[in-house]
């Protein structure tokens, strides 16, 4: 009796009217035929309307103002609301109507006051019948008596969640209201049609029976909602069809987009607290957030069950879904399943088999109970797989219902995940993959394959962390557990990290496991014969090139740093040697290790009984790359193309990294940029942070080569940013020495000891990595006017690689720099027997190693000698496509010239040629670098040399430096103007500005450690 009371209460509530203003849109016909069939029902002829159409399209929105103007006609209006909590409420809907008439005071003598209307369940069924009989009789003459004081409208919303006793009533009311003032107007949702099937049968037939069925709202609908929001801004309006697009035109989840919005528009310390106006968004479409994800449940659960399974199954399969596997995961029936479907569409929650916005999947998946989730996932995993899906979209399903136990079936689904994951770059859903499926193995080979599979898979992200499983690799490698390629996961990154004696070891566990089973490795030559396993001479070259020592015939490497030799004072040492503590020391300790042994007869890699493996001859640089790309044969340069084109995901990038570099050793450098350009853009190398960073590392020294370095600096600077320092290993001298040479090429000396300065494993000093690291050291120490220090490191350069037997030009052209320190020195005797020796050594060959060494010659040869030198050069570097050399040598070129034309350089004293670096297009825009010619007083004698690792000063700005010097060398402004291609007034400034900030009154009183930045040594002025 309480509740009915209460109720009342309510209704009379609804009675009066809400006051709330409703907007509406595009309902102005359903609500002006609901006026009309009230104007009937004034003139005594009684009317039923049923308002149908999906879940929130604005039924109970439609019938509120229809409701105020009902009062304002003066008629009565008594609203009734079914609930589908209430559905087992018998005769609820008729309590409702008996307290609406009780609040309203037109009670009569049917109904006793105590409210007693409702027959006792427990009657009989036929007493029951009578009495539902009588109770329907009474409400028939209470609603005609108070249709004869005033027109009465019963509005009953959610009509498809009453009870069956209160439908019964209804029925007979509306058969009896034809010629009576009452307009009966019922709400119900289209998706609960089934449901009304035999109340429809009943009246939809009669003659004062109408429908109206709502519809979505079109884009101007959508539009003349957002109007009545100023504060969206009028970038929400003009956007108005993908509101529409995202809302389907339902207005609950339309107006849902509009709260959001709205409040997203208020900033924190709005109006109501800073006084500011609210901000429209930015970019005018919405923007779902809590209201919209809450309105989507609401419609959902408003919905018939079915439905809410059916929107259940959809979030499950995501985009796997299709009605045959969401009526196979909820075990319904297909065309059940695609009614369900019909349904959903028109409510504006689906287009197609998708949810109209992305948040909306997550909130249904959060809506779901978490242990009937994990049925649905798994369910949903063994439906895809049955289907023939793709192994991402079953993994999926796998990893989301995180079960412990899983079928013999899901590791190698989970594997071929991973390789599909791969292949579309997501490598963090491939390690997820992999990772989920070590959990699950049926057996330790099994565990040991996905573990080395997962161990790669990690690597690609950050070799740092896939460290962390190397101990179990390796034991699994003792154990005969992983075998094969997958064998030499762990020998690789063991190299990687330049614990070079672990991975001689365990690779010699693999070669001895391969000879166990029948590969015979040895052919006594030193070198792999045709029956080795591919994988395992690769291996066994790449370790034999990373740790020289390993070589057979060669002594290790000691413990001797090889930053011993640098200056104490130089980049890097201020990091120590031991930043990486507790792995440089073992690293160091690994690399030093003791020679490698012969293995027992019969082990790969070994002569047989009693042989002693014959000194190999070294490889040459083309060799090595062909090798390692896999190639054989004398045209491996044009095989190289077909390695690139066919590289894929699972390509090795080892073989894809010597098929690039093989191209520009051909200097086929524009090639190869585009080659690296080209995979870059691929999905499996631009999403693999450790292949984007070698594959930009590659980038970058194609352009230093071609003469690029912005290109260069800007590549290297993204491998660097791609991989932490510890994650590089010992390979952190490649992008680092090309970070360090491009910033040093553009005059950008901060960036370039920037670089230096961050810290590097002392295991990489043992390796070949150390040599181009220690080439960018010397060229950055020659720029800024450390020329001893740069000797230092180019000579401790060409010792490594003479020991090494690697001195070929072609990995570093140490030669060539020593020249340069050399003439930077003032020792052109030495520089030109270097130079003279490097030719003799390069032979005859075009290549870039050539054309700058006989550039070199040039600078320190007699001037009738240079022309014949240069041209040379410039044939050979224009040939190789190095335009920054090119550049340069044409600027000597030039420069030797005029020197011949004038006659005014003396031929007794050779003297290095100046650099015009304006020569150049691709570096037009660079500062210029400052190389450092000796300074000669007039009459040609040898004057004042300053300390050749004295600073320049650093008042001075790049241009004044390059005017100073000059000035100081002893050129005329004239001289200098035309130069550095200035006119003569601003040389007079520059100087003007030198004198003020040097505090000096003339040239005479310049500081003489300025005459070593100049480029070339004037001809005598008289100074």
């Amino acid at each position: 009796m309480e509740r009915r009371r209460q109720r009342g209460h309510r209704t009379a509530r609804r009675a009066r009217g809400t006051g709330v203003p409703v907007n509406l849109s595009e309902r102005d016909g359903e609500l002006r035929l609901l006026k009309r069939r009230y104007a009937e029902c004034t003139n005594g002829r009684g009317a039923v309307v049923v308002a149908d159409g999906p879940v929130g399209c604005g039924k109970t929105a439609l019938i509120r103002p229809f409701a105020d103007w009902v009062t304002q006609q003066g008629g009565y209006f008594l609203p009734l609301t079914a609930s589908a909590g209430e559905r087992l409420d018998r005769l609820g809907l008729v309590d409702q109507l008996i307290d609406a008439i009780r609040a309203v005071g037109l009670i009569g003598e049917q109904f006793p006051p105590d409210g007693g209307t409702v027959p006792a369940p427990e009657v009989p069924d036929g007493d029951d019948g009578r009495a539902l009989l009588s109770l329907m009789q009474r409400i028939h003459r209470a609603v005609t008596g108070v249709a004869r004081r005033r027109p009465l409208v019963i509005s009953v919303d959610d009509a498809h969640f009453a009870d069956e006793a209160s439908l019964r009533c209804l029925r007979y009311l509306i058969r009896r209201i034809d010629s009576v003032a009452v307009l009966i107007v019922l709400t119900e949702a289209s998706c609960h049609e089934g449901v009304l099937a035999d109340f429809h049968a009943e009246i939809l037939h009669l003659p004062h029976a109408h429908r109206i069925r709502l519809r979505p709202l079109t884009p101007d609908g959508v539009a003349g909602q957002l109007a009545r929001h100023p504060g969206l801004g009028s970038a929400a309006r003009e956007n108005a069809e993908t509101w529409a697009r995202t809302s389907g035109g339902n207005p609950l989840l339309l107006h849902a987009l509009i709260e959001d919005g709205t409040e997203r528009a208020i900033r924190p310390g709005g109006p109501g607290r800073s006084g500011r106006a609210p901000h429209p968004p930015e970019a005018g479409g919405p923007v779902p957030g809590g209201a919209f994800r809450r309105a989507v449940l609401r419609c959902l659960h408003r919905c018939e069950p079915a439905l809410l399974a059916v929107a259940r199954a959809i979030a499950v399969l995501g985009e796997s879904a299709t009605p045959s596997l969401i009526a196979g995961l909820l075990g319904d029936h297909a065309t059940s399943v695609r009614r369900s479907l019909a349904d959903l569409r028109a409510a504006g929650l689906l287009e197609d088999l998708r949810f109209r916005h992305e948040q909306v999947r997550p909130a249904v998946l959060g809506d779901i109970p978490a242990q009937r989730l994990g049925t649905l996932r798994a369910r949903a995993a063994e439906l895809l797989l049955e289907s023939g899906a793709v192994a991402t979209a079953v993994a999926d399903q796998l990893l989301a219902a995180g079960d412990p136990a899983g079928a013999p079936w899901q590791p190698g689904i989970l594997i071929e995940a991973a390789r599909e994951a791969l292949n579309a770059g997501d490598i963090t859903a491939c390690v997820e993959y992999l990772r989920h499926a070590s959990g699950i193995c049926a057996d330790a080979v099994q565990e040991a394959e996905v573990t080395a599979a997962l161990a790669e898979a990690q690597w690609l992200i950050d070799p740092a962390k896939a460290s962390r499983y190397l101990p179990q690799l390796s034991r699994m490698v003792r154990a005969g557990l992983l075998t094969g390629s997958e064998a030499l996961v762990p020998v690789r990154q063991l190299v990687w990290r330049g614990e070079f004696g672990r991975a001689d070891a365990l690779l010699r566990t693999v070669e001895r496991q391969a000879a166990a089973a029948g590969a015979d490795v040895w052919d006594g030559t030193g070198r792999p014969s045709s029956t080795v396993r591919p994988d395992l001479a690769l291996v066994r070259l790449g370790l034999s090139f990373c740790c020289p020592g390993l070589r057979p015939g060669m002594t290790p490497p000691g413990p001797v740093n090889p930053l011993a030799s640098l200056d104490p004072t130089g980049p890097g040492t201020s990091a120590g040697p031991d930043t990486f503590t507790g792995r440089a020391a073992s690293t160091g300790t690994a690399a030093s290790a003791g020679p490698a042994r012969p293995a027992a007869t019969g082990t790969a890699g070994a002569p047989p009984a009693g042989a002693e493996p014959p000194e190999p001859a070294p490889l040459s640089p083309r060799t090595f790359l062909a090798l390692s790309a896999g190639l054989t044969g004398d045209d491996g340069d044009r095989l190289a193309d077909r390695v690139l084109g066919a590289a894929r995901a699972d390509t090795s990038v080892t073989s894809v990294l010597a098929a690039l570099i093989l191209l520009a050793h051909t200097y086929r450098l524009e090639e190869a940029g585009d080659w690296a350009e080209k995979l870059l853009r691929e999905p499996w190398n631009r999403g693999v942070p450790m292949r984007r960073a070698l594959l930009e590392t590659a980038r970058a020294a194609f352009a230093l080569r071609r003469g690029d370095p912005a290109t260069a600096s800007e590549a290297a600077r993204t491998a660097l940013s791609l991989a932490t320092p510890e994650a590089w290993g010992i390979a952190i001298g490649l992008p680092l020495s090309l970070a360090v040479r491009a910033a040093t090429e553009l005059g950008d000396l901060e960036t370039a000891r920037s670089y230096l300065d961050l810290p590097v494993p002392v295991a990489m000093f043992g390796t070949p990595f150390t040599l181009p690291y220690l080439q960018a050291f010397g060229r950055y120490q020659l720029a800024i006017a450390r020329p001893r220090a740069a000797l230092r490191n180019f000579e401790s350069c060409g010792e490594l690689m003479v020991k090494w037997r690697l001195d070929a030009p072609e990995f570093v052209d140490w030669r060539n720099d020593v020249s340069a320190a050399l003439l930077t020195l003032g020792d052109p005797h030495k520089a030109r027997a270097m130079t003279v020796e490097h030719l003799a050594r390069l032979g005859e060959g075009p290549g870039h190693p050539r054309g700058v060494a006989l550039r070199r010659l040039a600078a320190v040869s007699p001037p009738r000698d240079r022309l014949p030198l240069l041209r040379e050069a410039v044939r050979i570097l224009r040939a190789c496509g190095d335009r920054l050399e090119t550049g340069r040598a044409l600027a000597d070129l030039e420069t030797a010239r005029t020197a011949v034309v004038r006659r005014d350089l003396p031929p007794e004293m050779p003297r290095p040629v100046a650099s015009l670096w304006t020569y150049l297009d691709a570096a037009r825009d660079a500062p210029q670098p400052p190389p450092a010619p000796a300074p000669r007083s007039h009459g040609g004698h040898a004057g004042h040399r300053p300390a050749p690792d004295e600073a320049p000063p650093p008042e001075l700005t790049e241009a004044e430096r390059r005017v100073g010097a000059l000035a100081a060398a002893g050129c005329t402004n004239r001289e200098i103007a035309d130069r550095l291609f200035i006119t003569v007034s601003t040389v007079e400034q520059h100087l003007t500005k030198i004198y003020r900030k040097l505090k000096v009154r003339s040239r005479g009183q310049l500081p003489a450690s300025l005459a070593r930045l100049g480029e070339a040594p004037c001809s005598p002025n008289g100074r």
